[in-house]
């Protein structure tokens, strides 16, 4: 938050120390406690970049947080609290469930869907954890990660099977070559000789 409210310093100057004072009472880290950095800085350039009346003065807690989570709208995926929700619904028949993006499907699954469906621990408990694993998977796609670790980005994973694709080619073509010069019947020992006597090499 110090460094935040440096930033925010630097762009609205007084007005927002005027606003929100000179530290964070604690409203700001609440509201934003999900948040990642990466986020923040999406929250910063929409700040840089409004040209309504009220581009010169600075946005509340709750405006700033919609701010950082609009980066997501580009990725086609929905806002954390219309997930949340489609969540909780999915939760009941999570098979047969038509998720509006894998995000939340992912989100979900590592927050537990048991916990979704019940509510246990605490409901206001498992939303915040629901929350926190959806903004740590929109940032990740931000910076055009995959969902999941290990998971291959489909066109990772087309350049993958052409690299696969052109080796076995070349293995067959090499395979083919030692059987018409006849190598594959020597015997180790003849092929190193032989190769020793193609560089000029005594036996």
């Amino acid at each position: 938050m110090a460094r935040l409210w440096v930033l925010m310093t630097e762009m609205y100057g007084h007005k927002w120390a005027s606003v929100h004072g000179d530290k964070d009472s604690g409203t700001w880290g609440k509201v934003l406690h999900d948040i990642s950095g990466n986020q923040i800085a999406i929250g910063m350039q929409a700040c840089a970049s409004r040209t309504d009346d009220q581009a010169e003065w600075p946005p509340s807690a709750p405006e700033f947080r919609k701010m950082c989570l609009a980066g997501g709208s580009n990725l086609g995926i929905p806002d954390v609290a219309s997930a949340w929700r489609e969540a909780v619904e999915a939760s009941s028949d999570v098979i047969n469930w038509k998720f509006s993006h894998p995000i939340v499907q992912q989100a979900a699954k590592l927050t537990d869907w048991y916990s979704i469906r019940t509510g246990t621990p605490k409901a206001e408990t498992v939303q915040n954890r629901f929350n926190k694993r959806y903004a740590d998977l929109t940032a990740r796609l931000q910076r055009g990660e995959p969902l999941i670790e290990g998971q291959t980005l489909i066109g990772q994973e087309n350049a993958a099977s052409e690299l696969s694709r052109a080796d076995s080619a070349n293995d067959f073509l090499v395979r083919q070559r030692i059987k018409d010069q006849g190598l594959d019947k020597k015997t180790p020992a003849e092929l190193r000789a032989g190769l020793r006597a193609k560089v000029g090499l005594k036996p």
